[in-house]
């Protein structure tokens, strides 16, 4: 409801969840700051046209419910808006651009995942969110749930810009033992721990709800400012030392560890470089196939080191791996509190494909394993054992040769794909996939896999062939090697072309494929779950 207007300034009696306000992403950028009880709550940088709008910010205002809040421009300029309490958009899901089995935010820019965490059978992500476009700026942290890993409701938002800055990546953790006091009834308190950019320090915020309702813990840091843009922190509880560990990014390839005890104090316990990599830490526990308990440290290339937690700090025991080869996939976080030790982490797909109101997707959720081969110890990654309430249509074949002249060819629906290959190649066997018009060769000789322009090693610890891709509609992610290598892409090159609705294998000579599985996957968005 418009109170009055004055020049550049408007008074608003907030009524409904969001504020809708006209955006052309080729305008000029005007700050927005919105304002109550004559305090600034916080100003976004959003490209305003009310002539020629190509886009709709949705502004979550809901907190502010029968409150009134003060709109300014800086340059000036009017103000017009709508009101709604659902963020709900045309063709919402079925856009064609959408992609159907990785969570994509309703509407506006995704990147990092943050603060992935489970709690009483909901698993929460949270993640860097501009509302107000498609492209980077305006650092929220959006938040969804699900009781899956697949089928996501998108919840109203988490963390919003403030005097402290914009708020940038973190993690979360729940509060098991109550340390702070703050627990009501038998819901332990979660406690989210981010950067906040003014200058870059850590907070941390609390929800005693179950995440229904979050709460910014105070606007002292819990580790003030100490280089550079040190930010992005990871907390995780260390049974070897009886408390906690944060993991946190420096500069260039520094990461700091600190230890606390009461999950507020912080003191720094060392430094640790990680060869090639930089920002957003991921430090987590992991038991190998052989029931030894080690720790990993990831940063946001993919590159980790693996080794062991003393009271001295982490003790890498072998030099820095790279888990990822493709381009894509980015800014990784395992969650915390799964039970059963299992450790399950999501990307972020970095997506430069235009679309009219999103950008950028989450990897599939990966279950990771450690192997040790040789003495080395390799992580591994796979699509979480869930892709399987996913499969409709599928075809199972077993030692199927295919002729040079006599390629295997399949018909395909035009929706995801799984696809599952094993076989022992001889050492000149050279064989070409193609699905929906995306080709990859691979070549024994070389031990590469060609995907667009990117040659990938299809094996580090032997000769046999193991294949598993997910292919949706922009993207392709390859599992090699029982998941040693793993690949995310997504560009043009790895579009998918409906037209050629098929698969396609042939060699430059006769091969026998061990095992293949073709499985057409279902959307995640064909069923809505309720959040309780």
């Amino acid at each position: 409801m418009l109170l009055f207007e004055r020049g550049a300034i408007m008074h608003i009696r907030i009524c409904k969840n969001y504020l809708v306000l006209p955006v052309n992403t080729m305008a000029k950028t005007k700050e927005l700051t919105l304002a109550c009880d004559g305090e600034d709550l916080y100003t976004l940088k959003i490209r305003l046209d009310n002539i020629a709008p190509n886009f709709h910010a949705f502004v979550d205002v809901r907190k502010y419910i029968g409150k009134t809040i003060t709109l300014s421009t800086s340059p000036e300029m009017k103000i017009t808006f709508e009101e709604a309490d659902e963020l709900e958009l045309p063709s919402l899901y079925e856009e064609p651009y959408r992609p159907q089995v990785h969570f994509t935010t309703k509407n506006g820019w995704l990147n990092d995942p943050n603060g992935l965490v489970y709690l009483s059978g909901v698993y929460h992500l949270f993640y860097q969110h501009n509302p107000c476009e498609n492209r980077w700026n305006n650092m929220h942290w959006g938040h969804a749930t699900s009781r899956d890993m697949l089928h996501w409701v998108e919840e109203e938002m988490a963390l919003f810009p403030d005097k402290t800055g914009e708020m940038y990546s973190g993690s979360a953790i729940v509060d098991e033992s109550n340390l702070l006091g703050m627990q009501k009834g038998d819901l332990p308190t979660v406690l989210l721990y981010y950067t906040a950019t003014k200058p870059f320090s850590q907070y941390m915020a609390y929800s005693t709800d179950g995440l229904k309702t979050i709460q910014k813990y105070s606007e002292t840091p819990r580790i003030p400012h100490i280089v550079a843009e040190n930010r992005d922190p990871k907390i995780v509880f260390v049974e070897e030392w009886g408390a906690y560990a944060l993991a946190l990014f420096l500069e260039e390839d520094l990461y700091a560890l600190f230890r606390s005890d009461d999950l507020l104090h912080f003191s720094l316990v060392q430094k640790v470089h990680l060869d090639g990599d930089w920002e957003c830490p991921d430090l987590f526990p992991i038991t190998s196939h052989t029931g030894e308990r080690k720790w990993v440290l990831m940063g946001a290339r993919g590159r980790y080191l693996v080794g062991d937690m003393t009271d001295a700090g982490f003790v890498p025991s072998q030099e820095v791996l790279p888990l990822h080869y493709g381009k894509s996939a980015y800014a990784g976080q395992t969650f915390s509190g799964l039970p059963n030790g299992r450790v399950v982490r999501i990307d972020w797909d970095k997506w430069d494909i235009p679309n009219p109101n999103i950008r950028g997707q989450m990897s599939f959720p990966m279950e990771l394993n450690l192997e040790g081969v040789d003495g080395l110890y390799y992580l591994t990654a796979n699509p979480i054992e869930e892709i399987k309430s996913l499969y409709q249509e599928s075809e199972v074949l077993k030692n199927i040769s295919v002729l040079t002249d006599e390629p295997l060819k399949m018909g395909l629906r035009k929706t995801p794909y799984l696809l599952k290959m094993n076989m022992q190649p001889d050492m000149d066997t050279e064989i070409y996939i193609e699905m929906f018009g995306i080709g990859m060769t691979l070549s024994r000789a070389t031990n590469t896999l060609t995907l667009a322009t990117k040659e990938i090693p299809i094996t580090l610890t032997g000769d046999a062939w193991e294949l598993t891709a997910i292919f949706d509609r922009h993207s392709v992610e390859l599992y090699l090697d029982g998941g040693k290598i793993y690949v995310g892409t997504v560009d043009e090159k790895t579009t998918c072309d409906y037209n050629l609705a098929y698969l396609l294998l042939y060699g430059n000579k006769k091969f026998t494929l061990s095992h293949l599985e073709v499985h057409s996957l279902s959307s995640i968005w064909e069923r809505r779950e309720t959040r309780e």
